[in-house]
């Protein structure tokens, strides 16, 4: 009888230790843990490769591109990184740890990762092997990893790198063809363990039959601000059914979360008292191309409109309105908009409000407003003479990049600022085929080519400095004992 008590204990703890082996097998994230983030602060520039949240930082440390193989735990150049900020808002390098070891990496220029509460979102390429042992190279997972670095989740998996996707608070939508927003609903998820199922997440569809869609983040997002004009997508709906013969299309907004779903505008916005189907120039199709958060509760929306006529569709121009969110819903009027220009120009950057555009046109860039429109020598900005992108106007600067990877800066307004108007503010090295250029407040980010691929970062009011900028993050191995030697070599 004690022989077979004796032998079912050792079968019991033969049992037990055999499940505590599978158990800690289960998690396939495992970290060391860094210490949780300041998540009830404000968060700073989410949707890029560089975000604040109180004291802490989060940064892509270093741009590799697309790759082969992404396990958990092998990433260090391309990972997530967390550091430090000094009490004069200066990175501090020393505290910088990796606490997303996998690589971060997505065709979508608008992409990014973000940073809600105590977690941190992303995309990250999935390299998983079929059943012939061969890696995926068409699959991107989105997940989360808590502040600390303790808790891993997969919400969900997509057959694409180069979906157009956004972050919220409660949800991760995303395209994966250019008529539909789908989605990933992780509010049903556990918050205390790691999960590589998308286990506790739903999915669905938030929109249809889209011609055009515009979202954003916001610059500075508060955990505890109310309904918010980011919190909305806008698109361009195409009719179906009994209206689809007809040379139309709705202007729609919804929520994120699926609520507050209104048309903006749509066949008969634009209808007079006496006006019919055979009034042509008042059936607009709209294209949605750009947006300007102005504040949490007003947003400007850029648009194209078009009409069909004679058995074409013909232009009407380029306008602009303003969208704002009142006691928790959004309003919009349709016949507020302002034009702007005859025809759109081949690329502009969006100023919200009524400041209009920095339109783009011959490699020339021109200030367009309610006031002065049109291509002319009086509204001229910049005049490169070859190929520019504008990527910021900050405190009455206009900072633009050219093909070569230089950042300049230039007035705003002729002569208000710098009496030399052109300033050089890095002279090479800026990577500007990846991710957008990160602009946080008055900090711009981005990846230096001159110095393999790091993030640096300026501080833009430091000019007295010479516009030096400053590595965060750490080198690996490799690149560090490279960088070295070609020091030494050039001594």
């Amino acid at each position: 009888m004690k022989r077979n008590r004796m032998i079912a204990l050792i079968a019991l703890v033969i049992v037990l230790a055999v499940a505590a082996t599978v158990l800690a097998a289960c998690n396939v994230y495992e970290w060391d843990g860094i210490g949780m983030g300041d998540s009830s602060a404000d968060v700073v520039s989410n949707g890029g490769y560089y975000v604040e949240q109180g004291k802490y930082v989060y940064f892509i440390n270093g741009y590799v591109g697309s790759v082969d193989s992404n396990e958990w735990g092998s990433a260090f150049k391309q990972s997530i990184m967390r550091a430090e900020k000094n009490d004069d808002g200066t990175i501090n390098n020393d505290t910088a740890k990796v606490v997303v070891p996998l690589s971060i990496y997505n065709s979508y220029a608008d992409g990014g990762f973000a940073v809600y509460g105590d977690w941190i979102y992303y995309a990250t390429p999935n390299t998983s092997k079929d059943s012939s042992g061969n890696a995926s190279t068409t699959h991107t997972d989105f997940m989360r990893t808590r502040t600390d670095g303790e808790v891993t989740q997969r919400i969900g998996t997509v057959a694409s790198r180069s979906s157009q996707y956004l972050f919220t608070p409660t949800r991760i939508l995303y395209m994966t063809d250019s008529s539909t927003v789908r989605y990933f609903d992780f509010t049903g998820m556990s918050t205390d363990k790691s999960v590589d199922d998308g286990k506790g997440a739903s999915s669905g569809v938030l929109i249809e039959n889209a011609s055009s869609v515009l979202w954003g983040y916001d610059s500075e997002r508060s955990a505890s601000q109310g309904v918010t004009v980011s919190d909305y997508v806008f698109y361009t709906e195409t009719p179906t059914g009994d209206d689809s013969y007809r040379h139309y299309n709705k202007l729609c907004a919804v929520r994120y979360d699926g609520s507050d779903r209104q048309v903006l505008a749509t066949y008969d916005t634009f209808f007079g008292e006496n006006d019919g189907p055979e009034s042509y120039e008042k059936i607009f199709t709209y294209t949605l191309s750009d947006l300007c958060y102005v504040s949490d509760a007003e947003v400007t929306l850029y648009y194209t409109k078009s009409v069909y006529e004679g058995g074409t569709s013909a232009s009407r121009g380029l306008y602009m309105n303003t969208a704002t969110v009142q006691d928790g819903k959004l309003v919009f009027s349709a016949q507020a908009e302002t034009k702007l220009l005859e025809t759109a120009p081949s690329s502009y950057f969006s100023l919200g409000g009524e400041k209009g555009i920095l339109a783009v046109s011959d490699r020339k860039v021109y200030l367009v407003d309610a006031d002065n429109k049109g291509y002319t020598d009086a509204n001229l900005i910049i005049d490169a003479g070859e190929d520019v992108t504008v990527q910021a106007v900050i405190d009455g600067y206009v900072y633009y990049t050219d093909s070569d990877g230089a950042l300049y800066r230039i007035n705003l307004v002729a002569g208000v600022g710098d009496s030399s108007n052109v300033r050089t503010v890095i002279a090479s090295g800026v990577k500007t085929d990846a991710l957008a250029l990160d602009f946080s407040g008055n900090r711009i980010v981005w990846f230096n080519e001159d110095d393999y691929s790091y993030v640096y970062y300026l501080d833009l009011g430091a000019a007295s400095d010479g516009f030096e900028g400053k590595m965060m993050g750490v080198m690996t191995d490799a690149d560090a004992e490279a960088k070295a030697e070609a020091e030494e070599e050039e001594e």
